[in-house]
């Protein structure tokens, strides 16, 4: 009268509950090691940002107006590139908190010449040719702490250590110069000087005194010394004068180029245009030079676009040896050096014109760093703007 009764369906409920909690645990576990992997992805990619930061800033204090004056102490300067290189690495939180840096171990200030080279080890034999800031950014149980994971101590991991490292170069192995719409125009004189007589006036050899100030931060001249010597590039023999065959103009553009090509140059730069018209790239050789036309001699018709450039940082070809008469002159250019112009006077008694510039910084993003293995062979304060390399 009764049937059999069956017990399969409570088997299968049991079976069911049994999967269900070995699945509950195997989602549990991948979710706890996807939170903790973005946790560690989370601090790595911080870790870099933080010691991207730091580096960047603690080159940008190497720029300083000692190097400028001759002085190859940068004590200061490397203080100020710690300093500063511990002030954005802390800046940027790691997993919310603010990562310190051991300033003498984890900040390196030196030199590289060969950036592209990672072999290559920082050199801190001569600090007046430091351009580069090594930053190490880390949490481990010596520095800051390791990163505490949330999860991962289900299969014994509690925490994990991280470091990122950063290199930042202001990078002077200029060859050339490549105008261009992204990077604009190239601030390029289309005016050349010695190579000899530049390193006269690095030396003082030759200068014609110190009876400016520059302001780099506004771009303004003053009257009264600010310790950088000073040289007159008019050509002729007044006292402060630069000796005849030491200067020139630069005819950069077409064959046919103009007063007002000049003058445009003076004020705005080198455009693409230039270049092309040109017909060659501005850039040196793999034997370190570059012949361009040009006069011995500079117009007083350029007296206004000088003077309106004045407190504003320039670069000057220099060169090395100088062919051919008056505009049919023919300058072999060996390099690059960082100018700016404090006073213009080229009206009146011959021995009294004046075209007084002295040293400076010149960053430009149209500079084109040399091959592997170029060495400026001279120049000087020319730079790209400082990049992480590395």
């Amino acid at each position: 009268m009764f049937g059999r009764i069956s017990h399969t369906p409570q088997k299968r409920r049991g079976v069911t509950f049994a999967f269900v909690a070995v699945t509950l645990i195997v989602l549990v576990g991948m979710a706890s090691l996807t939170v903790d992997v973005g946790m560690m992805y989370r601090a790595r990619a911080e870790a870099q940002a933080s010691a991207d930061s730091a580096a960047l800033a603690g080159a940008s204090q190497l720029f300083d107006e000692d190097r400028l004056a001759g002085s190859g102490q940068m004590t200061e300067e490397i203080a100020a590139a710690r300093a500063a290189a511990s002030q954005y690495a802390a800046a940027n939180a790691i997993v919310n908190d603010s990562p310190a840096v051991d300033s003498s171990g984890d900040v390196l200030v030196g030199r590289l010449d060969t950036p592209w080279d990672p072999s290559e080890p920082m050199s801190f034999a001569d600090p007046s040719r430091f351009n580069t800031v090594r930053v190490l950014v880390r949490r481990d149980s010596e520095l800051n702490g390791p990163i505490d994971l949330f999860f991962a101590g289900i299969f014994g991991q509690t925490s994990t250590e991280i470091q990122a490292e950063a290199f930042a170069i202001m990078r002077s192995d200029i060859a050339g110069f490549t105008p261009s719409a992204d990077g604009g125009n190239a601030g390029v004189l289309p005016i050349t000087l010695s190579v000899d007589a530049w390193n006269n006036l690095l030396n003082g050899t030759f200068t014609s005194g110190d009876n400016y100030g520059h302001d780099a931060d506004s771009q303004t001249v003053s009257a009264g010394a600010d310790g950088i010597r000073e040289l007159n590039l008019y050509p002729g023999g007044g006292t402060g004068q630069l000796p005849p065959g030491n200067f020139g103009t630069l005819d950069i553009g077409d064959a046919s180029n103009s007063t007002a090509d000049i003058a445009r140059q003076i004020v705005e730069g080198l455009s693409p245009q230039d270049i092309i018209d040109l017909g060659k790239d501005l850039v040196l050789g793999s034997d370190g030079t570059l012949p361009l036309n040009g006069d011995t001699g500079l117009s007083a018709g350029f007296e206004d676009e000088l003077q309106a450039i004045i407190g504003q940082p320039r670069t000057i070809p220099l060169f090395s040896t100088v062919v051919g008469p008056g505009n049919n002159s023919t300058f072999t250019i060996v390099g690059f050096a960082g100018i700016v112009i404090l006073d213009v006077k080229l009206t009146g008694a011959m021995s009294k014109k004046r075209v007084t510039i002295q040293p400076a910084y010149v960053i430009d993003p149209t500079g084109i760093p040399g091959d592997p293995g170029f060495t400026p062979g001279v120049g000087d304060f020319v730079y790209r703007p400082i990049e992480l390399v590395r």
